[in-house]
């Protein structure tokens, strides 16, 4: 990717190509899908904004916990959002009762597998019901897949196998690839018209030419995309049974990522200790006990062990 982007150099002095022609000719390929129903964009998150922003929804149905963004973009939007709360006794995993909630009033219906913040994976069978009665009733089904390839099998999880007219499956390149600051994301629409309204709902030349260019060479890299999966399935087993001895619980994920729940200001007694962790109290349907880790190497994971193994010490001679 770093040879591609600095090849790309050359190019740097003429406008991106707005279309993102040949990124969406390698997607289509890949995703044997057709390249006019993929829409690139500047991240994930532009990509939600501009849907938004070309649907002009009233009501929306969101998961919550969730990936902020989501109620940001229909909130600006001036959008009444009706939530779904994610129950802790579940393991935060979506129920069937989320399909109640899509009735004739509804125009969008927001979906996040695996979850941000939780992790979780939507099961095919309640994601196939939920597209199919979206479609029913004439409500967008924005699903996004940012996380999915972190998961054991994508295909089998994945929404493109279901696609219908009403859905639109959001995609990051950034973070399995790990290139975050090129930001770069897109969009899998059921409809060509919706495609084209997304498309022409964003600036013209949203993915500057190195973005397009690392996402083209990131493509070609099955290799690196299979060992990442091993390396994160892993190291998630390991930091679930580590941060299991020292925290209340670990609730299973399928992502890059750990939610778990523990004493409120541990986030805060690690950070003296050169550890950052996620506190998620300002995620609707958390709290002060919750707290997000990422699943990176095996040495970093290790300093956390410790980190957290110290942390417990220092409580217990407190106690003491």
């Amino acid at each position: 990717m770093l040879k591609a982007v600095i090849s790309s150099a050359e190019n740097w002095k003429n406008y991106p190509d707005p279309e993102c022609s040949h990124l969406r000719e390698i997607l289509s390929y890949k995703l044997n899908i057709p390249a006019e129903n993929i829409v690139c964009g500047n991240g994930a998150d532009d990509l939600i904004f501009r849907l938004v922003h070309c649907m002009h929804p009233r009501r929306a149905a969101v998961c919550v916990p969730c990936f902020s963004e989501y109620t940001k973009a229909l909130e600006e939007a001036g959008c009444e959002i009706r939530e779904f709360c994610l129950k802790e006794e579940n393991d935060f995993r979506l129920t069937d009762d989320f399909i109640s909630l899509l009735d004739d009033d509804t125009d969008i219906a927001v979906l996040c597998t695996p979850n941000n913040p939780t992790g979780q994976l939507i099961s095919p069978e309640l994601l196939r019901e939920t597209a199919m009665h979206c479609e029913a009733k004439g409500i967008t089904l924005l699903c996004d897949e940012s996380f999915m390839e972190f998961t054991g099998a994508p295909e089998t999880y994945s929404l493109l196998g279901s696609l219908n007219t009403c859905c639109v499956v959001l995609s990051s390149l950034t973070k399995i690839y790990a290139i975050p600051g090129l930001r770069l994301g897109y969009a899998v629409c059921g409809s060509r018209d919706t495609a084209m309204r997304l498309f022409n709902s964003g600036q013209y030349w949203s993915v500057s030419v190195p973005a397009q260019a690392a996402g083209c060479a990131a493509l070609e890299c099955d290799g690196f995309v299979s060992e990442s999966r091993d390396l994160i399935r892993r190291e998630r087993e390991y930091l679930t049974e580590v941060i299991g001895r020292f925290c209340e619980k670990v609730y299973p994920s399928a992502a890059n990522y750990l939610l778990f729940k523990a004493a409120p200001g541990l986030d805060r007694r690690l950070l003296e200790k050169g550890i950052l962790i996620r506190s998620c109290e300002n995620y609707k349907g958390l709290g002060k006990h919750f707290f997000r880790t990422a699943v990176r190497t095996h040495s970093e994971n290790m300093r956390l062990a410790q980190a957290l193994a110290e942390t417990e010490n220092e409580k217990r001679t407190l106690q003491d």
